[in-house]
């Protein structure tokens, strides 16, 4: 009789530590959710970015992948943006992109999201993030010499405009 109660108990003891671990196993997110898609080409190479003191930063954004300030610090691959993605847990190395004609929309799962306006000669970049517009430019010497003109409040809010309308 004492070992019937003793292994009662034990099997008790072991269907709850397997009931624990199965609901603690993190959830894991299907292949299926994210699907992998490239950025358009006139968006695609080295985009340059003033940041003061005569200073330039660039920026590359590939095929694959992209790394802008603000947006992508340190490169992140590009998925199809659904709102399935959009609603799943996911490492910060995931960017969603959705693109129209000359207008991309950049954000991370749960996450920031971005704006990105390439103009019709293809050098210069504007992106919104959250209220602030950054410009990039194609060549070094633009950057530099340009980069003032684009800091007016009108100018901002025309752009703001132009690349958050879908």
């Amino acid at each position: 009789m004492k070992i019937k109660r003793i292994l009662a108990f034990l099997a008790g003891i072991l269907l709850a530590v397997s009931a624990v671990w199965v609901t603690n196993q993190p959830e894991q997110v299907s292949a299926s959710v994210f699907q992998k898609t490239t950025v358009p080409k006139k968006f695609c190479g080295t985009w340059y970015y003033y940041v003061g003191n005569g200073k330039v930063k660039a920026y590359k954004i590939a095929r694959t992948e992209i790394n802008l300030a603000g947006c992508a610090d340190g490169g992140a691959r590009v998925y199809k943006y659904t709102k399935r993605a959009y609603n799943a847990k996911s490492g910060s190395s995931h960017l969603l992109i959705k693109t129209k004609g000359n207008r991309m929309w950049i954000c991370s799962p749960h996450g920031q999201t971005s704006a990105a306006y390439v103009t019709g000669d293809r050098k210069k970049l504007y992106v919104v993030v959250d209220t602030w517009v950054d410009t990039y430019f194609k060549s070094k010497s633009a950057a530099r010499k340009n980069y003032k003109a684009d800091r007016s409040m009108s100018r901002r809010n025309q752009l703001s405009k132009l690349v958050w309308e879908y």
